[in-house]
């Protein structure tokens, strides 16, 4: 894979938990294999390349379109709340890896989360609370906290919230991700149009 290829998949990923969070939040029905794939994505701690993380992208078409979408051209209106998440997923990364303590507190608690999985064989609810937990003792700590708008209905359910935190774990994973693979702010402004023709390109494949 090439870097731009990694760093799509990677942005591609956040655009997905936003979208996903923002649904959520406003009760509409989300896509599963979608959900699945992000949620998936937060345990892949040792996977040497990205296409480890993602494979070639399918489990990221809805990422990829929304990505296609808001850094596209096109007339195609992009609910402003998903660039907030997105944008929020980048600071707080940010600000997460200047906190190595808190580095370490994620990584071990994540781990621990896998080793009970596999040897408790825990279900996909219980795995989410795990996750929201570790959020909340974590990466919310983390000022400004990423404010999730929607209907209040929604966000007062706890199933909700947790898939909602659980997202935004897997949103701020991408970010690191796309960090480590050479991403920066700069090149999401100069480079828009080469990430839109990576992501049509996957897109294309399936």
């Amino acid at each position: 894979m090439s870097k731009l290829q990694d760093q799509t998949l990677a942005l591609a990923s956040m655009f997905q938990s936003a979208t996903l969070i923002n649904q959520l939040a406003e009760g509409e029905s989300i896509n599963q294999a979608a959900f699945d794939c992000s949620l998936d994505s937060i345990f892949s701690l040792e996977a040497q390349t990205t296409e480890e993380i993602y494979g070639h992208g399918e489990g990221l078409i809805q990422g990829l379109k929304t990505l296609v979408a808001y850094l596209g051209s096109g007339q195609q209106v992009i609910d402003k709340r998903i660039a907030y998440y997105v944008l929020s997923m980048l600071k707080l990364q940010d600000r997460l890896l200047r906190n190595h303590e808190m580095v370490d507190e994620v990584s071990t608690g994540l781990h621990n989360i896998q080793s009970q999985t596999d040897e408790f064989e825990l279900s996909q609810q219980t795995k989410i609370h795990k996750i929201d937990g570790l959020y909340q003792q974590t990466l919310s700590q983390i000022k400004p906290r990423i404010i999730v708008q929607g209907d209040q209905l929604q966000l007062s359910n706890s199933e909700v919230t947790s898939k909602v935190r659980s997202l935004l774990f897997a949103g701020i994973r991408a970010a690191v991700l796309w960090k480590q693979r050479g991403g920066s702010r700069l090149k999401l402004v100069f480079m828009r149009k080469k990430y839109v023709q990576q992501a049509e390109q996957l897109l294309d494949k399936f």
